[in-house]
């Protein structure tokens, strides 16, 4: 009786175990275009551009940054997705929203999120900024995130900025794939 129990205990888990794996692998496929009803189609979302304004400001002030994205998936959406549109400071996420296209979203669908960062306690610096939406069954991941190149300045409140610069600027960072003669 004893080893019946003892099958049935390590039983259990390795059953778990192969339900999450049949699952994951369910919506793998369906995520890939595979056997889930999928035409060879794919998932794919792309950082189409990403502003900041000011780029040289003092500690306290607020930054606003814009980010642009484009659904450039499969034709017909039939499905959705959950994550993160982020917006990160030196590596660290200082602006978060959740983002889920849709079941129906359409190629070329564009999404744009605009954040306000308070830098207050934040120490003085310069800081790179970097716009994300990754999912996990993107088909490119490497187009999910923009980094713009110059970084924002950050000086102690009452600071004053080299000779020739002041507060203020804007720069962005625009995916070179989507031209501005495209918009």
């Amino acid at each position: 009786m004893r080893r019946i129990q003892v099958s049935i205990y390590l039983l259990a888990p390795v059953l778990f175990l192969l339900l999450v794996a049949l699952q994951t692998e369910s919506r793998m496929l369906i995520a890939s275009g595979g056997e889930g009803g999928g035409d060879g189609a794919h998932v794919d979302i792309f950082v189409k551009e990403v502003k900041v304004s000011p780029v040289r400001a003092h500690v306290g002030d607020v930054i606003r940054i814009d980010m642009r994205w484009v659904y450039w998936g499969e034709i017909s959406n039939r499905y959705y997705e959950t994550t993160n549109a982020e917006i990160k400071a030196n590596g660290k996420v200082i602006a978060s929203s959740p983002f889920v296209y849709n079941y129906g979203a359409s190629l070329g669908d564009e999404y744009v999120n605009s954040w306000s960062w308070d830098t207050r306690g934040s120490p003085p610096g310069e800081y790179r900024i970097r716009g994300e939406v990754f999912l996990w069954p993107d088909a490119t991941p490497y187009d999910n995130f923009l980094v713009v190149k110059e970084p924002v300045i950050l000086l102690a409140p009452g600071a004053e900025f080299p000779k020739g610069q002041g507060s203020g600027g804007t720069e962005a960072a625009i995916n070179p794939s989507w031209p501005k003669s495209r918009d």
